[in-house]
């Protein structure tokens, strides 16, 4: 959980330095990341992570940890795909 939270903040300030880069509002862009970021954090905690977790119960540390980093790992990668999005997105709003 703690990398979960480390993650979601280091998205936010990654996506508001990239929105002042290409001259954007970054707290929109901020805002936008956080949310995709802890829609997908959740949605993979409550149908993958939780289920898993369930199963695993009586296995050792090493695996229900590796299980709780899959939500940020698949938010992670969510943040990268809006990022990109947005990237773009100013691309193309700049040159038309």
């Amino acid at each position: 959980m703690l990398f979960a939270k480390i993650a979601g903040i280091l998205i936010m300030v990654w996506f508001y330095q990239t929105a002042k880069k290409q001259q954007e509002n970054g707290m929109k862009w901020a805002i936008t990341g956080l949310v995709g970021y802890w829609l997908v954090w959740w949605i993979v905690t409550l149908s993958i992570a939780n289920p898993l977790l369930e199963t695993f119960e009586r296995s050792s540390a090493l695996i229900q940890m590796s299980i709780g980093i899959i939500p940020a790992i698949a938010a992670i990668i969510a943040a990268l795909f809006i990022r990109k999005k947005f990237l773009v997105d100013a691309f193309e709003s700049k040159n038309q």
